[in-house]
């Protein structure tokens, strides 16, 4: 199974993926879109991403 890594610039408010991908984060609904889909922050990104995809998803933020 493919990995893709991830992690969140708060200073920037994005999501950056290793496939080059970088979304922004809205701040009003604290969501971004990836892929044509919408992630809430709220949720468990990193499952929801695994199972939206079939793909297995590391979020590597340092907090």
């Amino acid at each position: 199974m493919q990995e893709i890594e991830f992690y969140f610039d708060w200073d920037k408010y994005k999501v950056i993926f290793n496939d080059g991908t970088i979304c922004d984060i809205d701040s009003e609904t604290e969501s971004f879109f990836y892929r044509g889909k919408k992630f809430f922050l709220q949720s468990d990104v990193e499952k929801d991403l695994c199972h939206t995809f079939s793909m297995r998803y590391v979020n590597t933020t340092e907090y």
